[in-house]
């Protein structure tokens, strides 16, 4: 059976290569960022026999989320498999943050995930087959300076998870998150730059700086995110629910 994924943030990072590997695996694939060009050019680069879908638009819009579920059913009659990986908020300390601030923080991330999870259980129910999996962060598990929104909103996500794994279990759907770590994408590229700017050191030292709290002492490839993603999106995966996976070279020492 052709299984049918719905990848956000496919442009990109960790949702580029998920839309990549899902498509090499055998998944007819629909893939969602704001830019089409963008989306158009990793359509492109996908390997495998099955069709690639592309449906640009702004996942923080309600009716964008109506449509994408709804083209979905109505092109495929199905959905398998949805991956919701969106972006966290930007930094910010907890006394700078408004009430104003964690509302369209929750809207950026946690709204979308929960609405899109409530559009499409029905259809994994009526099927009896499921695999959801959220990319969350780290930072939901342990708390870094001057990311209290992203923090917030990544414990917020991986809670609700919990339940909903919960809750989905015996209609063979799956709930499960996924933390990357330090990965290797333009996200991290900012990131050194910033932090070169910031302490006014060579791009090579911020990046060896940034690997002193890595165990296996090098950031993560987008690649090896999108594999685990793959196993937990697969039909092998069917025992693993309600995990808090980390993807991070043993970066992260707590539970």
């Amino acid at each position: 059976m052709t299984r049918v994924a719905i990848v956000l943030g496919a442009s990109r990072g960790i949702g580029r290569a998920t839309a990549l590997h899902l498509s090499s695996k055998g998944y007819v694939t629909v893939l969602c960022a704001r830019s089409s060009d963008a989306l158009e050019r990793v359509a492109g680069d996908t390997v495998g026999g099955q069709p690639v879908h592309v449906f640009p638009g702004d996942i923080t819009v309600p009716s964008y989320r109506d449509e994408l579920v709804n083209y979905a059913k109505r092109r495929f009659g199905r959905i398998d498999v949805l991956v919701n990986n969106a972006p966290g908020p930007a930094p910010g300390f907890f006394d700078h943050v408004t009430s104003d601030d964690v509302s369209s923080a929750m809207g950026q991330k946690l709204v979308p995930y929960l609405d899109l999870i409530k559009s499409v259980a029905p259809v994994m129910m009526r099927d009896q087959f499921g695999r959801i999996v959220n990319v969350v962060g780290n930072i939901g598990k342990e708390p870094a300076p001057g990311m209290f929104l992203s923090g917030l909103v990544n414990a917020a996500v991986s809670n609700a998870s919990k339940y909903l794994a919960s809750q989905y279990a015996r209609h063979n759907i799956t709930v499960n998150c996924v933390h990357p770590g330090t990965i290797r994408t333009q996200r991290y590229d900012r990131a050194v730059e910033q932090m070169s700017r910031a302490g006014g050191i060579s791009r090579q030292q911020a990046e060896d700086r940034l690997r002193e709290a890595i165990p296996v002492d090098r950031p993560g490839s987008a690649d090896e995110v999108a594999a685990v993603i793959g196993f937990l999106a697969s039909d092998a995966a069917s025992y693993l629910t309600g995990q808090q996976i980390s993807v991070d070279g043993g970066q992260l020492t707590c539970v």
